[in-house]
């Protein structure tokens, strides 16, 4: 059973699980995460390497929102294809940098007639180099390369007994990311600051494994300042519709967090709940987190439903594309090399048959053949009863037969009729119109008569059988038209060579 590992990188906090499928559970088999702090991205990923085991795992990756600059798009399209061929030159004016820096990619939200609704994310080609790099020098190498919350609202959407309008906050140590469902579609997604120069201090305190802040009586404030940028933002889009709120993340999850946040949204919040990484799922296999204190739902869901996604394929953004494709594998390259040589095997099995037909068909033909030759040469031979190579021995007694008729000054015999036939024959045009009535042999010579359509014909003849080196001379003794049939009636005198 492969193993598969979900992994979410954000600036202050990196966390993994590796886990299993199966047709009854998600089983996690281990986790781990690691608090960023100070520390480098690179350095993060080494302390993850020493908590978990990342030997012969497939890897997915998540990036915080934070590293992406979204922008959402009504384009004169349906189709996808065409979608993504055209969001470079809509992007242009109004991204930040050189478009030719940004690796672009978008999820289509709605199709309305002949228009879409888009949300096209664009991230540095750059940063994402870097990151595929680190995870690289660990042996990792994502299969998939995703936007951190967008999982966790996925797994939502596909929940039962939930709103189709709602906004999932996930509230991390430093920011926030806010995404909004309109119709089961992702509409809007915005990364938000949070706890600004570390005003309230959050963090987390592995030693009693819970989420606190090092200046407490900054809290209020602080929830009372994302409140007012949630309220801005929601009330450009929703025109003062309430709508339900889904809590996540680290500080997400806190005890009070989910009253500061429906007191802090007043007439805009409709309901305001903390979801857990045990949330429901309708018609999955069912969920097996570790038996161990120290594990936080809090903390782990977005990676969680970074694994759910995975396993069921549910459809999102996804930057291992174009230049940053992943390479097949060695698996993947057998994989390939059993689908593209089993139908080479077949052909060249259906080639082996054929010729093997083919060939069986050409060595009965071949044995037929044989046995008429062997039944001619005992009809023509009756007498010779031991048959090496008929052929050849055929061959033998005709040479011998032609010395026996030789004359007694050892010249050739004359020619019988049978050889002046196969002459007229063999001389004759096989193109021409012609048809032989007469054929006298005498003391003189041959006379033939005959008729033929035209009298350039009657010269063809003639140039035909002095071609044979059996006659001395040819002669056209008549030439005449025929009234009634419009043939061209000839005669010809043939005079032989020798007696």
């Amino acid at each position: 059973m492969s193993k598969l590992l979900a992994l979410d990188i954000k600036k202050d906090l990196l966390t993994a699980v590796v886990f299993t499928t199966d047709a009854k559970s998600l089983h996690i088999i281990d986790y781990a995460l690691v608090p960023v702090g100070l520390l480098s991205i690179e350095e993060a990923l080494t302390e993850l390497r020493r908590k978990i085991d990342l030997q012969d795992v497939r890897c997915h990756l998540a990036l915080e929102a934070d590293s992406f600059f979204i922008r959402n798009l009504v384009l004169p399209f349906t189709d996808s294809k065409t979608i993504h061929k055209i969001l470079p030159l809509e992007l242009e004016e109004n991204a930040p940098v050189k478009i030719d820096s940004l690796l672009i990619d978008a999820m289509i939200t709605r199709v309305d007639q002949q228009k879409s609704q888009v949300i096209a994310a664009m991230i540095n080609r750059e940063l994402l180099a870097n990151r595929l790099a680190s995870l690289q020098a660990l042996g990792l190498d994502p299969e998939t390369v995703t936007i951190s919350g967008i999982p966790s609202a996925l797994r939502l959407i596909n929940s039962p007994d939930r709103p189709a309008d709602f906004l999932l906050l996930i509230i991390d140590l430093q920011r926030v990311t806010f995404i909004l469902v309109r119709s089961d579609h992702i509409t809007l997604i915005r990364s938000l600051i949070f706890d600004p120069g570390l005003k309230s201090g959050f963090h987390i305190d592995e030693d009693n494994n819970t989420i606190k802040a090092f200046r407490p009586e900054h809290i209020d404030e602080t929830f009372h300042t994302l409140c007012t940028t949630i309220q801005q933002t929601l009330q450009s889009v929703l025109n003062a519709h309430k709508i339900a709120v889904y809590l996540s993340g680290p500080v997400g999850t806190m005890e009070e967090t989910a009253g500061r946040i429906e007191e802090g949204l007043g007439a805009l919040c409709q309901s305001c709940t903390v979801v857990g990484a045990d949330l429901p799922l309708q018609f999955v296999p069912q969920f097996m987190p570790p038996v161990n204190e120290k594990w936080l739902p809090g903390l782990m869901e977005d990676t969680v439903n970074l694994g759910w996604q995975i396993t069921k394929g549910w459809k999102s953004f996804n930057f291992r594309k174009d230049d940053f494709a992943t390479k097949k594998s060695l698996t993947d390259k057998k994989t390939l090399t059993v689908i593209i040589a089993l139908p080479l095997l077949a052909l060249a099995l259906m080639a082996i048959i054929y010729l093997w037909v083919d060939y069986s068909r050409l060595l009965k033909e071949q044995n037929d053949l044989n046995a008429q030759i062997r039944a001619i040469f005992t009809e023509t031979l009756p007498e010779t009863t031991r048959i090496v190579d008929p052929i050849q021995q055929l061959q033998v007694k005709i040479k011998e037969t032609k010395q026996s008729s030789l004359d007694k000054n050892n010249g050739q015999p004359a020619l019988t009729m049978l050889d002046i036939l196969a002459q007229v024959s063999a001389n004759v045009p096989k193109t021409l119109d012609v048809r032989l009535v007469r054929f006298l042999v005498d003391d003189s010579g041959i006379r033939l008569r005959g008729s033929t359509d035209t009298f350039n014909s009657v010269d063809a003849i003639k140039k035909g059988l002095e071609q044979s080196s059996s006659f001395s001379n040819v002669e056209i003794s008549a030439a005449n038209l025929d009234p009634k049939s419009a043939k061209i009636r000839f005669e010809m005198k043939l005079t032989t060579r020798g007696t």
